[in-house]
């Protein structure tokens, strides 16, 4: 196992750097924008971040992963008290998705995916010999954190919710719950979303979200935010042109976070992205091959689900800024500028290396 945490160690390192790299490239032109922050402004608070992030990794590391399950119901109300304060905190364009306490500010929907991973492996833990049935496999898991998925859609946040419900489906799924369940719970989901745009109960951006990506799948015409992408990553051709050369970096919205792999594509062209998602690959491999040789079975759910987790959010976001998926303001891992999702990210990688270290060959 110590080679596997080598591996991970060395791979988290070499993306957070090539992160730092293209966030700085993406990030300084805000100084041109009002407020005028300046140049470095993104860069070194995604530095704080990352610190922050590497002391909590090295705590969870250290802390036994065990006591995650006993402690599950604490983590829960945790959870619900951080999603129900972001409703008391200074809303942004309408949305409360962040708790502001002093100068400092976090998105609670972001840990609330390594809450849901911990809980999930508990469940499975628990009724692994009743995954099988339809109200134990997917129905029970479901109501029991349907009050964390109801208020980060009442943020309104729909493409996290969605995130958030599509991984607890899958976990299930890997975890013995049977196709058939897990589909019929996609279908009931997918004609939610469409009642909900047929009677105009979305948000009126997540309606020109769905379509926009509709409109292009049809007549191959992309919105302005896909428009620019596309033409970001085309710019970049095969070497891209270079880092800091980028043009349309200038034009796309949020660029730093949302549209940042279109930013790596310009700059660093396809060879730079074969390359990032050849060490994506790498990274999630290594942590699914720690999950498959530990025995138990709360330990191997947790990791399998972060695994997904990560890969997840590196295919919505790659997968926005290629046009084949509505954008959504999922991260990409280690990369987008955020550090709620740095640190949760980082905390949730610290118990993968704990389980790792506890189990060791």
């Amino acid at each position: 196992m110590e080679k596997s945490i080598a591996k991970i160690l060395v791979l988290l390192s070499v993306i957070t750097v090539i992160g730092l790299v293209v966030l700085y490239s993406a990030s300084y032109i805000a100084t041109y924008k009002y407020p005028f922050p300046p140049p470095n402004y993104y860069f070194e608070r995604q530095i704080s971040a990352i610190v922050v992030g590497g002391i909590l990794m090295l705590f969870m590391s250290l802390f036994d992963y065990k006591k995650h399950e006993s402690y599950t119901g604490i983590y829960y109300i945790a959870t619900i008290l951080a999603l129900l304060a972001v409703f008391f905190s200074h809303g942004v364009l309408g949305s409360h998705r962040w708790v502001s306490i002093g100068p400092l500010s976090f998105q609670s929907s972001e840990f609330a995916k390594i809450f849901l991973l911990i809980y999930l492996a508990s469940y499975v833990y628990r009724e692994n010999e009743k995954i099988s049935t339809f109200s134990k496999g997917v129905i029970e898991p479901l109501l029991k954190l349907s009050p964390i998925y109801i208020l980060v859609l009442v943020e309104p946040d729909l493409s996290t919710t969605a995130f958030l419900v599509i991984l607890t489906l899958t976990i299930l799924y890997v975890s013995g719950a049977r196709l058939y369940h897990v589909l019929s719970i996609f279908g009931i989901g997918a004609l939610a979303i469409f009642g909900a745009y047929k009677l105009e109960l979305l948000h009126t951006y997540q309606i020109d979200r769905l379509t926009s990506f509709f409109s292009f799948l049809t007549t191959g015409h992309a919105n302005y935010q896909a428009s620019m992408a596309l033409s970001a990553i085309n710019h970049g051709g095969f070497l891209g042109t270079g880092p800091g050369g980028g043009i349309y970096k200038f034009y796309m919205p949020v660029q730093f976070s949302d549209f940042i792999f279109a930013v790596f594509g310009e700059e660093f062209g396809l060879l730079g992205i074969t390359i990032l998602l050849f060490l994506y690959y790498m990274l999630v491999r290594e942590i699914v091959h720690v999950g498959i040789r530990v025995n138990d079975i709360y330990a191997r759910v947790y990791i399998v689900g972060y695994a997904f987790m990560i890969a997840f959010q590196i295919l919505l976001n790659a997968g926005v800024s290629l046009g084949i998926i509505p954008v959504t303001g999922v991260t990409l891992p280690f990369v987008s500028y955020g550090g709620s999702s740095i640190v949760s990210l980082m905390a949730g990688l610290g118990v993968v290396i704990n389980i790792a270290y506890s189990s060791k060959d």
